[in-house]
């Protein structure tokens, strides 16, 4: 089994089908882009992976749990739109940093994750450019560097039942 797997998944809003029995299965690791034209599906699929749209039919596993019974928020999971949507004020390194900050993540660990982003988009040489000095494809590659250094998700708290004292 892979660690992403799509299984019939499908999504239907009304009469309009925009994905239809989409099965697919992706190994750990894997970068899988999503080509194709305009209103083929693409987006509402990671919508659906993302757990931002409900899927009509099928199933999505994520290392074997079933994310259609985890909420978005718990999935460990980001999409990277199809705006570059980087904050025009931050850095190429603060722009991925944003969100590793917001979940709180320790700075050291946040310096190493960043760093390691704008590496494998190679962008280590632009961690000090603002989005207005980056190429269109730069930028791109700033927020796909950002998207990819969410940490793990993390399983629900473990809910403690108190007993009073006898």
């Amino acid at each position: 089994m892979g660690f992403l797997v799509l299984d019939g998944l499908t999504k239907r809003y009304g009469a309009t089908t925009a994905v239809d029995r989409l099965s697919l299965t992706i190994d750990k690791g894997e970068f899988l882009s999503l080509l194709g034209p305009s209103g083929c599906g693409k987006t509402t699929t990671l919508q659906m992976i993302a757990g931002f749209v409900e899927p009509s039919a099928g199933a999505i596993m994520l290392d074997r749990t079933d994310l259609l019974a985890t909420k978005p928020a718990r999935r460990g999971l980001g999409i990277v739109f199809q705006s570059y949507a980087l904050f025009p004020h931050m850095t190429a390194a603060q722009n991925v940093a944003f969100g590793l900050e917001m979940r709180r993540v320790s700075r050291g660990e946040r310096d190493r994750r960043v760093a390691e982003a704008l590496n494998l988009v190679s962008l280590a040489g632009f961690a000090d450019r603002f989005p207005r000095s980056m190429s269109g494809g730069a930028a791109a590659a700033c927020r796909t560097g950002a998207g990819t250094r969410h940490p793990p998700a993390r399983p629900p708290p473990r809910r403690a039942t108190l007993q009073p004292r006898r």
